[in-house]
């Protein structure tokens, strides 16, 4: 069939018993990161793939587990990467879910389980899809798509998407099918990890506080000195500050006030601490890991340089602040990029809806395809709610649209000459 009749019946394609069966199966193959083991689930989107008729690669990264990339050619001309991950976060403990995490229970319209969201429901609707596109023979296209499923975003995708697009694959344009609703995301904050540590005087804890220097009490003061980066308002660049601004407007109009408050600060967390070493012994030393979250307009530098400064302010015994894993820089597409507006278009197009793209205030692998000059936006299905949480679950009604605008947006990037989306 032409382009143009392919564009068209997309809207009314119905997948929905094979993307809510696929989901629910990709769902009961476990790919909790950490410990991070793919090898089952990749073995079980090749073999779906192979039966679809596409050619897989399987590359192994550095850590040893399994990436995937396939490609469907159109001859010459651009190429659109769709990318997904295989991991998911753990499901934590599994008493406190309403059903079993990696059942892949369909019930009342939706598939339940741990990734079903993030996002084992995207990516299956990335898989279907493709499928359809490769099945329906169609006249007008050029150029190509590549396919990728990576084993390890959840914890920082240095194995997976940045080993593949380090080992040479390269596009025009991204669509990552991490969840995000119908407004898309372009845009993430940066992320600095850091570790301070304090170093105190040891000292027989029943003469405490009157001998010694406690090491974990130099802790809470450095604790509170990094945590006080949150109150500090950064100077952030105009472009910048009107993206954060026109994001929060959106957020807060769905009623997500926090999100729309982390995009324009630096948000901290300690998530773990380690100090003494017997409970009678005044604690001659201690750590603490913190995860900041820093806003597009402003470097992480620039944030490690306060983080140091607030710290020596406090006038601690001997402390050390540093950076433990390799800072990733705030990144976004420009709102007004020809792609960001064909994504608009085509969910336009399949949900009837005007979608109106945002910023992320966490981050994802998009990082690594903007930081390559590759213009990337996430679209996927999801209940925001129930991502990294319990009862996390998919509608299949999201899982199908979802379907439907990959699709159309394949047809539509590689149509030969201007798309009918673009003349409407």
């Amino acid at each position: 069939m032409d382009s143009e009749r392919f564009a068209r019946e997309v809207l009314s394609w119905d997948p929905r018993e094979r993307v809510s069966n696929l989901c629910s199966d990709l769902i009961k193959i476990p790919s909790e990161n950490p410990p991070g083991d793919c090898q089952e689930i990749a073995a079980f989107i090749r073999e779906q793939l192979e039966r679809a008729g596409f050619l897989v690669r399987r590359i192994v990264g550095p850590s040893g587990q399994p990436s995937l990339v396939t490609e469907l050619e159109f001859g010459d001309g651009p190429v659109l990467i769709l990318n997904g991950h295989m991991d998911v976060v753990p499901a934590g403990d599994c008493a406190r879910w309403s059903w079993d995490p990696f059942s892949g229970l369909q019930r009342d319209g939706y598939v339940l389980g741990r990734g079903a969201s993030d996002m084992k429901g995207g990516l299956a609707s990335l898989m279907v899809a493709l499928e359809h596109v490769a099945s329906s023979d169609i006249h007008g296209l050029a150029g190509r798509i590549i396919f990728m499923a990576v084993p390890d975003e959840e914890t920082g995708g240095s194995n997976g998407t940045a080993f593949l697009l380090d080992k040479g694959i390269v596009g025009d344009a991204c669509l990552i099918a991490e969840p995000s609703g119908t407004n898309p995301t372009i845009g993430q904050k940066g992320n600095l990890w850091l570790r301070l540590r304090t170093e105190g005087q040891p000292a027989h804890g029943s003469l405490s506080p009157l001998v010694g220097v406690n090491a974990i009490l130099d802790m809470y003061k450095g604790i509170q000195a990094i945590y006080s980066l949150y109150e500090k308002r950064w100077l952030i660049p105009p472009r910048e500050q009107e993206l954060i601004n026109r994001s929060q407007a959106i957020l807060r109009a769905g009623g997500r006030d926090l999100p729309a408050e982390a995009l324009g600060r630096v948000t901290v967390n300690v998530g773990k601490i380690t100090g003494g070493e017997k409970v009678n012994i005044v604690a001659d030393r201690c750590e603490a890991h913190f995860d900041l979250r820093v806003p597009i307009g402003v470097e992480t530098s620039e944030v490690l340089r306060e983080a140091v400064e607030q710290v020596n302010q406090v006038g601690l015994h001997n402390a050390f602040v540093e950076p433990y894993s390799t800072p990733n820089e705030p990144n976004y597409t420009p709102l007004e990029h020809p792609f960001v507006g064909l994504v608009l278009k085509v969910i336009k197009a399949v949900t009837r809806k005007d979608p109106s793209p945002v910023l992320q205030w966490a981050s994802s692998d998009a990082r690594f395809f903007r930081y390559k000059g590759i213009p990337t936006v996430q679209y996927g299905p999801c209940e925001l709610e129930g991502i990294h949480s319990y009862d996390e679950r998919v509608s299949v009604d999201d899982l199908v649209q979802a379907a439907r605008v990959y699709a159309l947006l394949m047809c539509e990037f590689l149509r030969k000459g201007p798309g009918h989306l673009e003349s409407s």
